[in-house]
C-alpha cells in the first residue's frame, strides 16, 4: 500500500523513533522506582524523554507538570515528523492534529467548569499550536465558566456544536466531551476521502473504522451495565459512523434488556471472533472493557506492520506513543501512592 518511494524516508525515520519506545524491561524498572523524583530521573535517562525533562528537578514537579512534559514530547515528535513529511503526508497529519486540539480542550473545559486554575500551562506548547491551530489558547486558559470556555471557541469548528448544547441547557462535562469526540471522528471519516489516495484511505479507514466500532461497543456495554439507560439515550452518545458494526446491530444492542441478550446480538456482528475466540462467556461476563485495549492495540499493530509505506506508519506511531505516555503516567501515579512494583505492573496490564 502507498508509495515505496514516497514513504521510504518517513518510514525509516518512524522506525528510528519507535526504537526509543520503552521496553517491557524498562517499564519494570520504572515501576520499581521508590519515589516520583527517582522516576523522573529515570525518565531523564531515556532518549525519548531526556530532552523535555532535562531542565527540571523531579522533586519540584507535580503530577500535572509531569503529564504536561510527557505531552510535550508527543508534540515534539509530531513536529519532527511534520517537518520531515512531504505535502501528501502532511495532509494526513493535518487531519490528525484535531485529536491534539480536543485533548487540550478537554483539559481547559474541566478547569473552566470546576473553577480551578488549569494545571496545563498553555505557553509551554503555544508555539506548537500556533503552527497548526486557530484555537485561542490564552482565552481558553483564562475561562472560569462553561459559557466563557465556549465563547473562547468562537471562530473554530468547535464553537457551533458546543454553543448549541449550552443554548439547550446542557451542562454536563460528559456531553461536551462526547460532542467534541463525535465531531472529530465524523470530520476525520469524511475528510479521509478528500485528503488521501484510494489505497491509503482504505488502510486508514479500516483502522479508524474499527476504533470507532470498538469505542461504540465499549460505551454500549458500559451504558447497559452501569447506567440502565433507555435505548434512545444510549444511542445519542454513540459516534454516528458504522464500519463492521451496522446501524441496525447498534440499535439492537442498545435495546437489549439483559447481558445474555447483549452477548447473543454481539455474536451476530462482525466482531464475533474478536470477542469469543478464546472462551465462551456466560451470564453477565461482558469482557469488553478488558478486551477493548488489547483489540485496539492489535488493530493498530497490524495496520502499521502490513502497510509500512503508507499513512498507516504515522497513524500507528502516534497511537502507540500516546499509549506509552498513558502508561508512564499510570506508573508515576502508582509510585506516588507507594504501590509495589508488581501492583503497578498489574495496573499497566489492566489499563
Amino acid at each position: 500500500m502507498g508509495s515505496l518511494l514516497s514513504y521510504s524516508a518517513i518510514s525509516t525515520k518512524v522506525s528510528a523513533m519507535r526504537s526509543r519506545f520503552l521496553t517491557a524491561g524498562q517499564f519494570r524498572d520504572l515501576a520499581g522506582m521508590q519515589s516520583v523524583p527517582e522516576a523522573v530521573e529515570y525518565l531523564k535517562s531515556l532518549p525519548a524523554y531526556s530532552q523535555v525533562f532535562a531542565d527540571f528537578d523531579g522533586s519540584e514537579l507535580h503530577r500535572g507538570q509531569i503529564e504536561q512534559l510527557l505531552q510535550l514530547s508527543l508534540y515534539r515528535d509530531f513536529s519532527s515528523l511534520y517537518r520531515f513529511s512531504n505535502m501528501e503526508q502532511r495532509k494526513f497529519l493535518d487531519l490528525y492534529f484535531m485529536h491534539f486540539e480536543i485533548d487540550a480542550l478537554k483539559k481547559f473545559l474541566r478547569s473552566a467548569v470546576s473553577g480551578r486554575t488549569p494545571e496545563m500551562d498553555y505557553k509551554a506548547f503555544e508555539a506548537f499550536f500556533l503552527s497548526h491551530s486557530r484555537l485561542n489558547l490564552a482565552a481558553l486558559s483564562e475561562s472560569s465558566s462553561l459559557s466563557e470556555f465556549i465563547s473562547g471557541l468562537e471562530g473554530s469548528c468547535f464553537y457551533e456544536p458546543l454553543e448549541s448544547l449550552l443554548a439547550n441547557g446542557v451542562t454536563g462535562i460528559f456531553d461536551y466531551e462526547n460532542a467534541m469526540d463525535t465531531l472529530y471522528f465524523v470530520r476525520l471519516w469524511k475528510n479521509l476521502n478528500h485528503y488521501l489516495s484510494p489505497s491509503e484511505r482504505d488502510v486508514i479507514k479500516k483502522c479508524i473504522g474499527e476504533k470507532i466500532d470498538l469505542m461504540n461497543l465499549e460505551w454500549l456495554s458500559r451504558a447497559k451495565q452501569n447506567y440502565k439507560l433507555q435505548a434512545e439515550a444510549v444511542t445519542a452518545f454513540l459516534i454516528p459512523v458504522y464500519f463492521r458494526l451496522t446501524k441496525e446491530q447498534t440499535k439492537r444492542l442498545a435495546s437489549s434488556s439483559t447481558p445474555e441478550e447483549f452477548l447473543r446480538i454481539l455474536k451476530e456482528t462482525g466482531y464475533k471472533n474478536r470477542f469469543f475466540a478464546q472462551e465462551e462467556p456466560s451470564g453477565s461476563s461482558i469482557r469488553l472493557k478488558e478486551l477493548f485495549r488489547s483489540l485496539l492495540d492489535a488493530v493498530y499493530r497490524s495496520s502499521g506492520r502490513k502497510n509500512p509505506y503508507s499513512a498507516a506508519v504515522l497513524n500507528t506511531y502516534f497511537y502507540f506513543k500516546e499509549e506509552e505516555i498513558r502508561k508512564i503516567i499510570t506508573a508515576v501515579e502508582g509510585i506516588r501512592y507507594q504501590l509495589s512494583g508488581s501492583e503497578i505492573l498489574s495496573c499497566l496490564a489492566e489499563s
